[in-house]
């Protein structure tokens, strides 16, 4: 009798479960004919695309609430009693915010940096002065930031043959303009130029120079002759140009026209031998150009740059005359409040971070991601032990990759030390002055350091992922953790399903098609062979047709070929996500009415953590791309025995796969 009193309650509770679905899902769609549709049905009801757009998700909607927290947190730094950082935070945005003493000041703090124009009087002193105000404001590796605000900019970062040492970068830059806008004969490119033209006329006006439409148009014609020495966006993207090695003495010969040991000096670069050309083309074109273009010209042109890099923090006829111009494509109209909040973000970024951790992203849960990366981790490594298709050398690279990843959480290990940078809450132009040396003084600075893979080069406040192969890293910003990515107010499950999957989508990356050409210590080295190739393309072949069977439209198709390698990675960080939700239930897994409950929130958490409208043309547009629209990338659950027995799958429904059918590439 006690027995059939069990099995009786089992079935109740089982019953029970499938009579009560979660809150949010539509209830009207049958998860095995919809199961995107069915998770977040509240949600897609709810939700408009705004005008303009042609989809609109769960990122867009992070970015939206991150905005709003940033914007919240530098606003309240004023009358918060905040640590050095963010005192300093406050003094930036304040100073920003100081119309009345800019607008005193007039030209006053780029005064002396106009007079060090002036005093340039021939190619050396020329020279000299490029050197003298090197930025450090591009990241070819780190963030793919090719060109600087200044005629070159300089990166100092780690090489791409697994180097324990720091590399000196020389890059392209100096252009007001896209390289594309100066080259592009259209007669709305000509328009453009000539409304650009018009601007630098207006700028050496404000300023008190006189002729300024004859100069203007010398400049252009300049800026111009720079862009077509320029390297392309995808030429620059090019992560191989960081073998394009130069050392400091060959710069002359092959760079002529400029005075290089005066640059390097002044750059405090004179001891530095070695130097990685990343656009040798567009150097040696700026060095010609240096040589026979008249020096007045040179001189208009740095004080226009000049004259528009601190035009925010000038009086209000500069900051205005910029954004006409720069904003001519968008609302013209941004408030100062929202610039200085803007400009405190992007130049103050880890101050601003350490903010942004403290109220929104606290250490328990750093540490509850932290242990669902640990277990997903773990599963990922017992699919590679096991991944049949995967040769014994390569499993041995792979194995290797994921014990060496470093996978940062939230915001890094150890924050930038700033305490060297001071802020001056009445000094809006002074301050983006000492930024820039303190930005380039740290980057002299990792010349003479190992380099630590355990840096972050983006932001905890950034809501984004940043996936480096060179130093086998990734790192999740704490911005991107939030709900409903993850939530710490949500089950373990939910969880494991959202940011869990997530987590196991990128690791599959570092031992996938994209990570065979990267060893453990980030170097250059294609480690799958041709066997691991031919078996992975078998294995692979039906995930591709799986997808090229989804017709958004009846003349649209999912390009299921060239979207496979992120499709296989959701697969693949959904079954290490599984695996490890599965593995922390413990014992309770035995419950079944329980285990049903918790594998159904697993894959809601799953499927809500993708959610995304789209509009006709959005939908159409990004079904022929490498990332296959949400709707159907959701829709690899499929291939999931667990979700069939969850929600009651059954032949005969949309989703539906036999099992001899369901596609299984990393096997546990």
């Amino acid at each position: 009798m006690t027995g059939k009193r069990s099995l009786l309650v089992a079935l109740g509770l089982a019953l029970s479960a499938a009579a009560a679905p979660e809150p949010g899902v539509n209830t009207g769609i049958a998860p095995g004919e919809d199961f995107f549709a069915y998770a977040n049905g509240d949600w897609l009801a709810a939700t408009r695309i705004p005008d303009g757009r042609a989809r609109w998700g769960a990122r867009d909607e992070i970015n939206e609430a991150t905005k709003r927290q940033v914007a919240a947190l530098i606003a309240g730094a004023v009358t918060q009693r905040a640590d050095e950082s963010g005192r300093k935070v406050a003094d930036f945005y304040s100073a920003f915010l100081d119309e009345a003493t800019i607008e005193t000041r007039g030209l006053i703090p780029i005064a002396r940096m106009l007079k060090g124009v002036d005093q340039v009087n021939d190619k050396t002193a020329l020279a000299r002065w490029l050197g003298a105000n090197l930025p450090a404001d591009v990241a070819p590796l780190n963030l793919g930031v090719y060109s600087s605000s200044h005629l070159f900019g300089l990166a100092v970062e780690y090489g791409i043959h697994g180097e324990t040492k720091h590399f000196a970068y020389l890059l392209q830059g100096g252009l007001g303009l896209p390289r594309a806008q100066y080259l592009d004969d259209a007669a709305s490119m000509r328009e453009l130029r000539n409304r650009y033209q018009r601007y630098i006329s207006r700028m050496l006006e404000l300023a008190g120079f006189e002729r300024a439409t004859e100069r203007a148009a010398a400049i252009l014609a300049l800026e111009t002759a720079i862009a077509r020495s320029h390297a392309s966006p995808e030429a620059s993207a090019n992560e191989r140009n960081a073998d394009q090695h130069w050392a400091r003495q060959d710069f002359a010969r092959l760079a002529p026209g400029m005075d290089w040991p005066a640059f390097f000096a002044a750059a405090r670069l004179a001891q530095q031998d070695d130097f990685v050309a990343w656009q040798p083309a567009a150097i040696q074109g700026a060095a010609a150009l240096i040589g026979s273009e008249p020096l007045a010209v040179w001189q208009d042109y740095l004080r226009m740059r000049l004259i528009e890099r601190y035009a925010e923090v000038l009086p209000r006829r500069f900051a205005e005359a910029a954004l006409a111009f720069r904003a001519s494509d968008a609302p013209q109209t941004v408030a100062r409040a929202q610039r200085a909040i803007d400009a405190t973000n992007r130049l103050m970024p880890f101050a601003v971070g350490k903010l942004y951790v403290d109220k929104y992203f606290p250490v328990d849960a750093r540490a509850s991601v932290q242990a669902i990366l640990a277990n997903v981790l773990d599963a990922f490594r017992r699919r590679v032990e096991a991944a049949a298709w995967m040769t014994p050398a390569s499993r041995t690279v792979a194995l290797a990759k994921l014990n060496t990843l470093y996978f940062g959480v939230g915001y890094p290990d150890k924050w930038p030390d700033d305490s060297g940078l001071r802020i001056d809450p009445h000094d809006a132009s002074g301050n983006l002055r000492r930024i820039a040396e303190w930005n380039y003084r740290n980057a002299l600075a990792r010349l003479d350091r190992p380099v630590d893979r355990h840096e972050w080069a983006i932001t905890p406040q950034s809501a984004m992922g940043s996936l480096n192969f060179l130093q086998n890293t990734y790192n999740f910003s704490a911005a991107l953790l939030q709900p409903p990515k993850f939530d710490p107010a949500a089950s373990a499950a939910a969880n494991y399903g959202a940011i869990g999957a997530i987590m196991g989508h990128e690791i599959s990356h570092f031992v996938d098609t994209l990570g065979a050409d990267y060893d453990a210590h980030g170097a250059y080295a294609h480690w799958w062979s041709e066997a691991d190739k031919s078996r992975y393309d078998a294995a692979s072949r039906a995930l591709a047709e799986q997808f090229s069977a989804y017709h958004p439209f009846t003349d649209v198709s999912v390009n299921g070929r060239l979207s496979l390698v992120e499709n296989v990675a959701d697969q693949a960080g959904l079954a290490a996500a599984f695996e490890a939700h599965r593995r922390v239930l413990g014992s309770r897994a035995t419950d079944r009415a329980y285990l049903r409950e918790q594998d159904r929130q697993f894959f809601l958490g799953f499927a809500r953590a993708w959610r995304v409208k789209f509009t006709d043309e959005g939908l159409r547009s990004q079904s022929g791309t490498d990332h296959a629209p949400e709707i159907f990338r959701v829709a690899t659950v499929r291939n999931m025995d667990a979700w069939y027995d969850a929600f009651d799958v059954e032949p005969g429904q949309r989703l539906y796969l036999a099992p001899e059918a369901r596609v299984r590439i990393w096997l546990p």
